[in-house]
């Protein structure tokens, strides 16, 4: 990571402590006093994730202000126009929520991590690259470091693979989409990772009490997800790490990742 990198992405399988150890560095970075921002996957506001964010193609979102006459302009004042269509957030939006039936249409439209996806996979590909162009830009107005976890890699490529069966090539196409706009925060990404699949799944699966972690049909998909990422990993255009945690030492990967990370900051 070079002195001017504004990014940290943390990345891996579900089970290798992403979320703690993501946190942990950002409040690491703070302590050094080091301005810094920390982002999970769920996190309300996130800069780049596109979650909570239903989709309209151009005639759609006409449809829906003729519909929602009375919100319309509360729908206009929040509407991202991207080309021809148009992405509305609305997690915990008060006049959204307190119309039922407009709740219900804008969470049907999600653009990702849906059941049914509405979006083709053109237009899922570009409006999640132009969501991290904005996020680049906003990034730009700002000299802190921004802490992101499992939304470069595995939000993109979980959906990629579940709802448009994409091939190899159209993932890595999409990935380095997304590290073009992102080419000026200098990113670095820490990819923790552990030596089995399966294992790391059935542990995870206990841990957190959902039994289909570790099903053979997650596992292979998560053993085909690993695949793809490590593949991916020496394609990209900036500084990548790879840490295995060998023995579930939660101490010693984090000292890998500040080491890694101290190589390049200072």
């Amino acid at each position: 990571m070079r002195r001017d990198c504004k990014l940290i992405l943390v990345e891996g399988l579900c089970g290798t402590g992403k979320s703690t150890l993501a946190e942990r560095l950002h409040r690491y970075l703070v302590q050094q006093g080091i301005s810094s921002s920390f982002y999970d996957e769920g996190a309300e506001g996130h800069p780049a994730s596109m979650n909570w964010h239903a989709f309209f193609r151009d005639e759609e979102y006409k449809e829906l202000l003729e519909r929602y006459p009375n919100t319309a302009n509360e729908i206009r004042s929040r509407a991202i126009k991207d080309n021809s269509n148009y992405l509305l957030p609305y997690r915990e939006v008060k006049e959204f929520t307190e119309l039922n039936a407009l709740y219900a249409e804008l969470k049907s439209r999600e653009l990702c991590w849906t059941d049914s996806p509405i979006a083709t996979l053109s237009e899922f590909t570009y409006s999640i690259q132009r969501q991290w162009a904005r996020f680049a830009e906003l990034a730009s107005t700002s000299e802190k470091i921004y802490v992101l976890e499992a939304v470069f890699f595995q939000h993109q490529i979980h959906d990629l693979l579940r709802h448009y069966q994409a091939a190899d090539r159209q993932i890595e196409q999409h990935i380095h989409g997304i590290a073009d706009q992102i080419a000026a925060m200098n990113p670095v990404l820490i990819y923790l990772t552990q030596s089995s699949v399966r294992k790391q799944q059935v542990w995870i699966s206990s841990i957190r009490s959902k039994p289909h972690f570790a099903t053979e049909q997650n596992i292979r998909f998560m053993e085909n997800r690993k695949r793809i990422e490590l593949r991916l990993l020496d394609t990209l255009p900036f500084p990548t790490y790879t840490i295995e945690n060998v023995n579930l030492d939660w101490g010693e990967v984090f000292s890998k990742m500040v080491g890694a990370i101290g190589q390049n900051i200072g």
